[in-house]
């Protein structure tokens, strides 16, 4: 996933150690001294911790975003949803910090950004309805929105729990239920 992101050494070193140890365990201290800045500085522009991982998941949840939008640029809107779905899932892979919440701790990921940006899941519903339309997309905005809240919410919860029927490891898999079971789901 290319993140083109403003550079944040706070938000960069808080990742990082978010990523190693998990939200509960990450230690402040940890993440000023990797930062290179004060626990006070740290604490002037982040006043919590869950302050800072709101931060560090709003960047990463926008960078997800941003590749999926590039992946549905040029596509009609059934072919990039499921074009999506295959990246999307793919990318809960790659990204450390969303796959570790999202199995270690499901609880700190299900309630990032509730406190000052609606949850994660449901604040990004916009801008998946936004990618659908760009695509092509003709259904009237508030179907659109559901349709893009219903597959928010399907692709989550193959983030937090991968078993099940559907072997997310296998792409053509994934392609295919995308095909099945999401595509129709807009036009």
């Amino acid at each position: 996933m290319s993140e083109a992101r403003d550079p944040d050494p706070i938000l960069d070193a808080a990742q990082q150690v978010f990523e190693q140890y998990g939200a509960r365990r990450a230690n402040v201290d940890d993440i000023a001294r990797l930062a290179g800045i004060s626990r006070s500085t740290l604490y002037r522009r982040y006043p919590t911790k869950e302050a800072l991982l709101d931060a560090v998941l709003v960047r990463q949840v926008d960078a997800f975003l941003t590749e999926l939008d590039r992946v549905a640029a040029d596509l009609p809107p059934q072919e990039a949803v499921i074009e999506c779905f295959v990246r999307g899932i793919a990318l809960t892979r790659e990204v450390p910090l969303l796959g570790r919440l999202a199995q270690a701790e499901p609880e700190t990921y299900a309630g990032a950004g509730a406190r000052s940006h609606g949850t994660m899941l449901l604040g990004s519903t916009g801008r998946v309805a936004a990618t659908l339309r760009r695509s092509g997309a003709t259904m009237p905005d508030e179907e659109l929105l559901v349709v893009a809240e219903h597959l928010l919410r399907v692709a989550s919860t193959y983030l937090i729990s991968p078993g099940g029927q559907l072997d997310v490891g296998d792409e053509h898999a994934v392609r295919d239920y995308a095909k099945r079971f999401l595509a129709h789901l807009v036009n």
